[in-house]
């Protein structure tokens, strides 16, 4: 099979979903809007198409001059990026996909979607929305939004958190998992490096990430367990930097530098180095719409907790593999890492749980059997 990609960049999310497409004998294509600071092209690499010459020129005055203070105005391409149409309808006029998987409900993907459906390509959507969700807006706007995008989506959501109240279930929703390699088995793994415990966490330096919450979480606990913080975070502009100040001088100001240290910008390899090292993993943040970092490190062995108020919360067996507390809760994000980390035995069979977990769970058989499940349910249309 032909497939085609099209996304605002090219995620590391995507590394083991196209290996899995290359080694299973098939051709992949993935168009990006733009190529991002760190990225893993060992089995696809993108084609940056860009935006068109007038969009470019609007965004450049949007960021620099309209919305300046905002350190979201950049995300703005990402709804509402126009392509430059004869050069995205070349690319797809050569490769003649027999499937095209379309990133998020935006104008990049209404336009792609058009051209698609002139030379009969069957469309999927994708994006982060879960499939238990709160019942759908039913405005005027919306409804010319799904008409002009695919009708089937798939999605690594399946909801936010772990709570099923008054969500009702998308009829045209798959939940296609992240998926991730299971990288180190629980016996090849060290635990308790140094003789303590190693807490990872990865996130940009920026405030919804809740870094400054997680350190004072290890403050908290470094009373009455030996415990270091591992920090691996994006600093790529000047909203970062000040974020990054602001955590690095409160570490400084209450003497933790032996027990937390700040990394930036690393590599895939880098952080793989990371997760090695690491006895339980944390995903602090809020508004997080899905993080495919729960996964991978139980696929190092890893336990992991996550806050509510993400798309990836449920990936967790709670009690099993991991924790889930409420979003921006410092008090139970304590307890909940208190209860991994004060039995280490706990900890360790934990590790080896999430590891099954992933094998099990999160390969790209797991995600195959959703596209094709749709396919069938397009062709039956």
């Amino acid at each position: 099979m032909k497939v085609m990609y099209m996304s605002h960049r090219y995620h590391t999310n995507q590394t083991a979903i196209m290996k899995g497409w290359v080694e299973s004998g098939h051709e992949v294509v993935f168009l990006s809007q733009y190529a991002g600071k760190i990225e893993d092209y060992k089995y696809v690499k993108p084609i940056v198409v860009g935006y068109s010459p007038l969009f470019r020129a609007f965004d450049y005055v949007y960021i620099h001059f309209l919305k300046r203070k905002d350190p979201f105005a950049i995300d703005m391409k990402l709804k509402c990026g126009i392509p430059p149409l004869f050069r995205l309808a070349g690319y797809i006029r050569k490769f003649r996909p027999d499937l095209a998987i379309l990133r998020e409900r935006s104008m990049y993907t209404i336009c792609m979607n058009a051209i698609c459906r002139f030379y009969r390509i069957p469309t999927i959507l994708y994006n982060l929305s879960p499939v238990w969700e709160k019942p759908r807006k039913m405005d005027l706007a919306h409804r010319i939004v799904w008409k002009l995008t695919p009708e089937y989506r798939m999605t690594p959501t399946n909801l936010v958190g772990i709570d099923f109240t008054g969500l009702v279930k998308d009829e045209k929703g798959y939940w296609a998992p992240f998926i991730v390699e299971p990288h180190m088995a629980p016996e090849k793994k060290t635990y308790f490096a140094g003789g303590r415990i190693n807490v990872f966490c990865i996130g940009k330096y920026q405030e919804r990430k809740n870094l400054l919450m997680m350190i004072q979480v290890i403050e908290e606990l470094s009373d009455r367990y030996d415990l270091h913080l591992t920090i691996a975070g994006e600093r790529s502009n000047h909203f970062h930097e000040e974020y990054y100040r602001m955590v690095t001088g409160y570490v400084r100001d209450h003497g933790m530098e032996e027990r937390v240290t700040f990394l930036v910008n690393l590599g895939r390899e880098a952080v793989a180095e990371e997760y090695r090292k690491a006895d339980v993993y944390v995903v602090p943040s809020t508004g997080e719409p899905a993080s495919i970092t729960v996964i991978e490190a139980m696929s190092f062995s890893v336990p992991a907790i996550s806050g509510s108020d993400n798309g990836t919360a449920s990936y967790i067996d709670v009690g099993k593999t991991g924790y889930v507390f409420e979003d921006n809760d410092q008090n139970d994000l304590r307890d909940k890492l208190e209860l991994i980390i004060r039995d280490r035995d706990g900890l360790v069979r934990m590790g080896a749980e999430g590891y099954r977990h992933v094998k099990e769970n999160f390969q790209f058989r797991n995600y195959y059997e959703q596209v094709e499940a749709i396919r069938r349910r397009i062709g039956e249309g």
